[in-house]
């Protein structure tokens, strides 16, 4: 497996703990990779981090106008100079990724159609869940265009504004444009993300359906989207 064994998470700590559901999913992740090496980075090591190894950024890093676009740039940070698996906290592992990550270089986890609609995307993926080697150019890709960034001070949207400057926007444009696509694999969303928006939120309400039972049946790990940075 060329991807090192290693997990990330990131929680700042800046606006308050990890919520204990955050902690208890975060968990799920440890479980079903006993051999991997799981890293948790709080907002001290992420800036130790960053001052230690790419302070030509700090600057910018702080310039972001917010928090949400700093955590976007330091698991891309992380995963250039570590490399290993990031995903976010609002995602549950039902079994390893291993299967999933053999053999690849850097992989990216594809959204439900229905999600890219939104943007007039047919090929939508996100940041919540990355995996890739080391060092790879993909990655040094979003690295340059995330921090070639100047602040907006116009009234806009803030959504809009994250997603198209460090956020899943920002890498789909990337790789609509990338000439090696064939170095990246996208990892089918009934793997990763097998469910929107709407059918958790259909979960959550207690809702029980064979439909429901089916979008699942294949998930790696489901991602839960529930978004606490809007």
């Amino acid at each position: 497996m060329q991807i090192p064994k290693i997990i990330h998470q990131i929680w700042s700590g800046i606006d308050g703990p990890l919520p204990r559901l955050f902690v208890a999913l975060g968990e799920t992740w440890k479980n079903q990779h006993p051999e991997w090496n799981y890293e948790f980075w709080d907002n001290t090591r992420m800036v130790d981090f960053i001052q230690q190894n790419y302070p030509n950024y700090w600057e910018i890093f702080n310039s972001y106008q917010y928090n949400v676009q700093r955590w976007d740039v330091i698991r891309y940070l992380i995963l250039y100079k570590i490399g290993g698996m990031y995903v976010d906290f609002d995602s549950e592992c039902i079994k390893s990724h291993e299967k999933l990550l053999n053999n690849k270089e850097c992989c990216f986890s594809i959204e439900p159609e229905e999600h890219g609609w939104v943007f007039n995307k047919q090929l939508y993926f996100n940041n919540a869940l990355m995996a890739t080697v080391p060092e790879h150019p993909f990655v040094k890709q979003l690295l340059l265009k995330a921090f070639d960034y100047t602040p907006n001070n116009q009234k806009h949207n803030k959504v809009m504004e994250v997603l198209t400057t460090t956020g899943p926007l920002m890498i789909v444009d990337l790789y609509e444009k990338y000439d090696k696509k064939e170095s990246i694999t996208l990892i089918e969303s009934k793997y990763v993300s097998p469910l929107t928006n709407n059918e958790v939120w259909r979960i959550m309400r207690g809702e029980e359906s064979d439909e429901l039972e089916e979008k699942i049946k294949d998930a790696y790990s489901i991602h839960y989207f529930f978004n606490t940075w809007v």
